[in-house]
């Protein structure tokens, strides 16, 4: 803390070029001292002359200013261009330097340096005492100047400085050098010896500096100061200082923990806050205290190195407390027990007993301590010990009055308060009371609760107590609806908890303890209803049913299961609730006593849906809950759900989304599907349905409009108008009701559902996919080439295929109905799947849907024949005879009946009509050999038909019949129509002849080549022969039959009536004559009558061939060979 002069002198003078001169005539000679280091010393050469009195200078300036401008006025020279200007300036420049700079460096800069120092003020931070004998220590001076000039400098001290106290050296010690800038200057704390000079003043000042508030030291010494590149000597130092005293100290404790010993006395660890006012602070070692309260010994406590600083210092210190002998002991010791819990102030006084510094005793700090006495003050911590660290509230019963809306009552069990106490004792508490305050987040207060005191249960950790019901009292309003809103919507809410707690206690050591006013504050989460909304799982809805119906409304009786998620309840009687379904209102929902607790809470309500087959939505909703479907509805609150004011907010924040489940018993019990005799011609059958009502209200079902379907495709519909006799269910009843159902008879589609309910059976399709081959019907998935074993083929029951796949037949039944729900009427659509049972009628479809098979099987089927060999003629009918094949009659056996035979038609014209026995069919094809009866339906047209067959080559006619009947299974199938064309070879005129034999008298045998397929018993026939137009015999034949596809050698005789020679010798000529044979009449065996049709028939024929009798007649006359008998026909 020195100054340095500097001498400022200012010479103001123009650039060379100008020859003008001026300086201020204020100018005066400045003395400052400057100790800032970051401006450079200023050097000689820096150093400007400052005039202190140029008056008479500046007026001859100036006169000479005012000659120049004058002669630059005439056009004369300015004076600065004249020589003799400069010359004087430099002359005066000359004296000033020579007068002034001896002035300012041995005379102004010393005097400045130490005015400097004398005005500078020092300032001590710490003044730290440590390495303390009897007649030293170690100190550590650190802190500031100021006041010290402008201009940088360095202070060095030219030896030790001498420390006065109340005009007496207390001791010296040796500075460090201070550095000084900007007027402003730091101590640097050094380490330096302090050596101790008068001991009795010394000892003085120690045993005062712990209790006064302020003292003064005098520094005392020389110095030297470097400035501007100037070094000044032999400063004087003779400076007071005050310096703050530690005014008694001002004590807290921390921290106290205690432990209990086996002894029953306790372990004390107490962390004490010493805050010193003063800068000195001083090493003590180990210093051991008696701590009392109210003339009651606490405890000795003894704390190892204790350094007491400047400002604030924790030392921890630790010692043993003994059991209280008196009862005033005691209660002095629950005094600071209470007092450090509570943070409630208690005085509390420490005796210093005894200092040990490390290097021994040193008797100056023996004194400075001795009957010194600290006052610690006990539960004055800005931060109360957070003794209760969680609160939970337990299971709360919150309940609400439109009275009282702002007025609830609270009440909990098992509220659990988490507690960490810093002693380690047995501690049991058993009772507390409380006043309770809810706050926001943001510390604005809501209501409190004050609960007296009440028994509790407790650990080392927890206190478990119920709260008897008490009102709250609200000092918010609009802050509480703002927390039950919260509450209501959200999974939990972050409050504030304050306030304080009164405990009774019992310890082994202090006996009963209360602890009146235990301080709590908290941030916890009061566990939210989340809108009923248990971990994402909305509410519930278990059971519902109409009750009734209005002409307007519907009412529902409704079971919903709200899980609150937390562990309160709430009381708020009658609330009313809107409906939504997409945004749509639908009605309302009522709950006359709305209590809930935690957990699952079914709840009773009364919805009411207003028109809902009125609007889109509200049939939507109705349907989907008929037919089985899940909708999520809404239930939203409004200023009208209850009449407790301080819960209106809360409710209007309600939006639960719920499940509205799909009705549990379906209105379709069972069906069943009963097909008639008439179902083949009418495609009705009969629908045998179990209506459920599941509700309360009666239903009444004036039309219906239905189908039902399999996989998307109708399989029969129903339409019933019963408006005048409507269905009437009465509530929660049943009835079975018979109805006609309209069914689709389709072979496509009966054959698709037939094996894919088999397949879905685990049925073996094989031998129906060979069916389904053969209909020519579109299935799909059938394998069409599919070729089952015989065996297969044979162990195949149809009948039982059948009605085991199609016992259950799952359908769709889409409903159409106007019904009325009580006295509601609505139009009803409805879907369902159900499983439609059949019995064994269901077979009676079969031989309908067989129709297509057997229809294909007869188209594709071939008939040919081997021969065909008609007999029996009688006057309309005949037997036949016929052996052939029918080929590609499929796998099947079957049996083929015509029970009204066959009819036979050429051209559309019915010739007659046959009866043919049954065929049987194996797989792979038909043999048959069998006898028919043919009736001729018109002789004219039979004959005529017989008459070309005769003379044609080939034959073409047509069997028919509409009730061909197939047993195939045991399974009788049709009537089936069925017309085949049949073609065969004709008899082509039988031109084919030869006379084989002739013998006299006339008898003449022919080889009669019949090509046709067809033969014939004729009986008895008589020809007559004729040569050119000459009769020459009439011979007969007995039992002619002309067989099929061979020769037939029939024998002839009569009378020759041979008048004419020539006619007798041309005969014997190498060119006989042509003799032609005309038919007279045939008499077939067991025709009782004339056979019109052969008779036309024969008499149409002619046989025209040469008759060369030498070539004929034998040499020996031989009998006529006997007629060959008829083909035996076998009989079926």
């Amino acid at each position: 803390m020195s100054s340095i002069l500097s001498s400022r002198i200012t010479t103001d003078y123009d650039a060379p070029s100008q020859s003008s001169y001026t300086k201020d005539t204020n100018s005066i000679v400045t003395y400052t001292t400057d100790l800032d280091d970051e401006s450079s010393a200023l050097s000689t050469e820096e150093t400007e002359l400052n005039y202190t009195n140029y008056a008479e200078y500046n007026r001859q300036v100036r006169e000479s200013i005012h000659k120049q401008k004058s002669l630059q006025e005439n056009n004369s020279p300015p004076f600065y261009r004249r020589k003799r200007f400069w010359a004087m300036c430099v002359a005066i420049n000359i004296v000033l330097n020579a007068i002034f700079i001896p002035l300012i460096f041995l005379v102004i800069i010393p005097n400045a340096a130490q005015s400097s120092v004398n005005k500078s003020n020092i300032e001590f931070d710490a003044i730290n005492i440590t390495n303390p004998k009897n007649d030293s220590f170690i100190v550590t001076m650190s802190g500031r100047t100021d006041n010290t000039g402008p201009f940088g400098a360095t202070i060095t001290f030219n030896g030790p400085v001498d420390i006065i106290y109340n005009n007496g050296v207390i001791g010296t010690v040796l500075l460090d050098p201070i550095n000084v800038s900007g007027g402003k200057g730091e101590l640097k704390g050094t380490a330096r010896n302090f050596t101790i000079g008068d001991k009795g003043l010394f000892n003085d000042f120690t045993s005062k500096v712990l209790t006064v508030k302020e003292f003064e030291w005098t520094l005392r010494g020389s110095a030297s100061v470097k400035a501007l590149g100037v070094n000044v000597n032999n400063i004087k130092l003779n400076k007071a200082i005050k310096i703050p005293g530690s005014n008694g100290f001002v004590t807290n404790l921390l921290d106290l923990k205690a432990n209990e010993n086996p002894d029953k006395t306790l372990s004390l660890q107490a962390v004490t806050n010493i805050f010193n006012p003063s800068p000195i602070g001083i090493e003590l070692g180990d210093l051991t205290i008696q701590l009392k309260n109210n003339q009651t010994l606490i405890s000795v406590v003894t704390a190892k190195d204790v350094f007491i600083g400047a400002k604030e210092s924790n030392i921890t210190f630790t010692g043993t407390s003994t059991i209280p002998t008196t009862e005033q002991d005691r209660l002095n010791l629950i005094s600071v027990v209470s007092g450090y819990l509570t943070n409630t102030p208690v005085n509390t006084t420490a005796n210093i007993i005894s200092i040990i510094p490390k290097n021994g005793p040193v008797d100056w700090l023996d004194l400075a301590v001795k009957n010194f006495t600290l006052v610690t003050q006990v539960g004055s911590q800005p931060n109360s010990q957070k003794i209760i660290t969680n609160l939970d509230f337990g299971k709360v019963i919150l309940k609400f009055t439109p009275d009282e809306p702002y007025s609830p009552t609270i009440s909990s069990t098992n509220a659990v308060a988490d507690y960490t106490l810093p002693f380690n004792i047995n501690f049991k508490i058993s009772s507390v009371g409380q006043k309770v305050t809810l706050a926001t987040t943001d510390n604005k207060d809501i209501a409190t609760i004050e609960s007296p005191q009440v028994p509790v249960n407790s650990t080392d950790k927890q206190i478990i107590l119920s709260i008897p019901e008490t009102k709250m009292q609200i000092l918010d309003a609009g802050k509480f609806s703002d927390l039950l809103t919260a509450l209501t919507t959200n999974a939990d809410s972050e409050v504030v908890v304050y306030g304080k707690s009164n405990i009774d206690s019992s310890t082994d050591i202090l006996g009963q303890v209360p602890i009146q006013g235990l301080p709590f504050n908290l941030t916890t989460k009061l566990q939210g209803f989340q809108q009923f909304n248990s971990n994402g799982n909305p509410p519930i809805i278990s059971d519902l049913t109409i009750l009734a119906g209005t002409p307007n409304q519907l009412y529902l009786g409704v079971v919903a299961t709200l899980t609150n998620p937390s562990q309160y309840s709430i009381s708020v009687g009658k609330v009313k609730l809107d409906m939504f379904y997409k945004e749509k209102k639908l009605g309302t929902a009522e709950i006359q006593d709305f209590t809930v607790g935690p957990g699952p809470n079914p709840v009773t309500i009364l919805a009411i849906m207003d028109d809902p087959g009125n609007s889109d939505v509200g049939k939507e909703l109705f349907t989907s809950f008929l037919t089985g479907q899940e909708s999520i509805v809404n239930i939203k609150g409004s200023d009208q759900s209850t009449n407790i004011t301080s819960l209106i907010p809360a409710f209007k924040s309600i939006n639960i989304p719920s499940t509205l489940p799909p009705l549990k018993t379906p209105l379709l019990l069972s069906s069943k599907i009963v097909i008639d005799d008439q179902t083949t011609t009418t495609n009705i059958s009969t629908g045998v349905v179990q209506i459920s009502n599941p509700f309360m209200a009666p239903i009444s079902i004036f039309t219906m409009n239905s189908s039902f379907s399999f996989n998307g495709v109708t399989l029969g519909t129903l339409e019933q108008d019963r408006k005048n006799d409507p269905i009437f269910i009465p509530g929660n009843s049943i009835q079975t009701i018979q109805l006609p159902v309209k069914m689709v008879i389709d072979p496509s589609l009966s054959f698709s559902i037939l094996r894919t309910l088999a397949l879905q059976n685990n049925m073996d399709v094989t031998v129906l996919d060979s069916l389904i081959a053969l209909t020519n019907v579109t299935v799909p998935g059938a394998n069409l080439n599919a070729s089952p074993t015989p065996q297969e083929i044979n162990s195949f029951n149809l009948q039982t295929f059948v009605t085991t796949a199609l016992a259950k037949i799952p359908v769709t039944v889409n409903l159409t109905s106007i019904v009325a729900i009580g006295d509601y009427i609505t139009l009803m659509t409805y879907k369902q799947d159900v499983v439609a049972t059949t019995d064994n009628t269901i077979f009676k479809l079969i031989p309908m849907l067989a129709g297509p098979l057997i229809n294909n099987v007869l188209a594709q089927s071939q008939m040919t024949f081997n021969s065909l060999f008609i007999q029996n003629i009688d006057v309309l009918a005949f037997d036949i005879v016929g052996t052939g094949q029918i080929t590609n009659t499929g796998p099947l056996p079957a049996t083929i009946n015509f029970p009204t035979g066959l009819s036979i038609s050429a051209n559309n014209i019915l010739l007659g009509t046959v009866q043919l026995p049954p065929i049987i069919a194996q797989p792979g094809g038909i043999s048959f050999n069998n006898v028919s009866r043919f009736t001729v339906a018109d002789v004219t047209t039979f004959a005529s038909f017989s008459q070309f067959a005769y003379e044609s080559e080939t034959v073409s006619y047509d069997i028919s019949s509409d009730n061909v009947m197939i047993t195939s299974f045991g399974l009788p199938i049709g009537p089936i129509s069925m017309k085949k064309t049949i073609q065969i070879v004709g008899f082509n005129g039988l031109k084919q002849f030869q006379v084989q034999n002739l013998v006299f008298p006339f008898a003449v045998t022919i080889g009669l080549n019949n090509p046709s397929t067809v033969g014939i018993e004729l009986g008895t026939v008589v020809y007559d022969l004729f040569v050119s137009d000459e009769k020459i015999s009439t011979i007969t034949g007995k039992s002619i039959n002309i067989q099929p596809k061979t020769i037939s050698s029939l024998t002839f005789s009569g009378d020759l009536n041979l008048t004419d020679g020539h006619l007798i010798q041309s005969f014997f000529s190498t060119n006989p004559p042509l003799v032609t044979a005309k038919g007279v009449s045939v008499n077939p065996p067991k025709a009782t009558g004339p056979v019109e049709w052969l008779l036309a028939t024969f008499k149409s024929l002619e046989l025209t061939a040469p008759f060369s009798a030498s070539s004929l007649v034998p040499a020996t006359p031989a009998a006529p060979a006997a007629p060959a008998a008829p083909p035996h026909p076998i009989q079926s």
